[in-house]
């Protein structure tokens, strides 16, 4: 029996036991950028490794629905992607496949499914499904599709914290910022953390989060948050032809130790969850009730 199909049992005998409710409170984080190019899904899957080596139990979900890369990083190929959830075709817990370190993830799948041409009873049924299996995990990361669709984002505003990916570049510091636009004309309260990715030097990494900050403040009123920086290596590329994480391939790399910063920072600030805050189902049902993104 392979690790995917023990979790699955394990998960089976659990639900056989116990309603399916959302009784603990994991941290959800979406992880976005405003244009693709940028190494976010490489952030998200090495990011969550970093939190297994810390400790928690990691979920990712691909929902960058038939575009995923997370099964291409990892060179693995998932029997089942979201798609089968949503289209009620498998339990959420059946369709997660188990990655390195023990990692669980759920692929968004390859080839043109929509994903959000969905009627309320698959809505309902997917709800379900994510809130059984959420109470497994202590960190949930979304890996968002570039740019953030309309359909998506009320995932994104329904998640405890929101992962901005940018470079340093000015052309990716302006589509950052026209993301954030995005979700600040939709949500409020909005928890905005800022991860600069390929940066010469960590000054230059902070030097880009200023710039993008002050704008941000000055034109729409939110605060961002510095999460950290990660240099450019050429040990990124050699992990994306060799379909292995940087993290498991170059562990004591400057480019890795980057990551085990930035799991740090996150950690630190999740042990901070406001008392009686809505889980990210409410918020996510809500959301999908009111169907009012714009």
């Amino acid at each position: 029996m392979d690790q995917a199909e023990s979790l699955r049992k394990r998960m089976e005998e659990h639900f056989a036991e116990t309603p399916a409710v959302y009784h603990k409170k994991a941290k959800t984080l979406a992880v976005m950028s405003g244009k693709g190019g940028v190494g976010k899904s490489n952030v998200s899957l090495n990011t969550a490794l970093a939190f297994i080596d810390k400790g928690k139990k990691v979920l990712l979900i691909d929902l960058d629905v038939g575009m995923g890369n997370i099964d291409i990083l990892l060179g693995r190929q998932g029997r089942y992607t979201i798609m089968d959830v949503l289209n009620q075709q498998m339990p959420f817990h059946r369709a997660l496949s188990t990655g390195p370190k023990g990692i669980s993830y759920i692929s968004g799948g390859t080839g043109l499914d929509t994903m959000f041409e969905l009627n309320r009873e698959k809505w309902a049924f997917f709800l379900k499904e994510l809130s059984a299996v959420l109470s497994h995990f202590d960190y949930v990361l979304f890996d968002m599709g570039a740019g953030l669709s309309k359909d998506q984002l009320p995932f994104a505003l329904s998640a405890d914290d929101i992962l901005i990916v940018t470079t340093p570049e000015p052309t990716s510091i302006m589509d950052a910022y026209s993301a954030i636009k995005h979700l600040a004309l939709n949500g409020r309260e909005l928890k905005l953390k800022v991860i600069v990715n390929r940066c010469i030097s960590q000054k230059d990494g902070i030097s880009a989060y200023t710039r993008l900050s002050n704008t941000v403040t000055a034109f729409l009123q939110q605060q961002l948050e510095y999460a950290g920086t990660i240099p450019e290596d050429s040990l990124v590329s050699k992990a994306v032809v060799e379909q292995q994480p940087f993290l498991i391939k170059h562990p004591r790399s400057k480019l890795s130790r980057a990551v085990y910063l930035l799991a740090d920072s996150l950690l630190e600030a999740g042990t901070a969850k406001k008392e009686g805050s809505r889980s990210f189902i409410d918020k996510l049902s809500s959301f999908l009730r009111r169907g009012n993104a714009t």
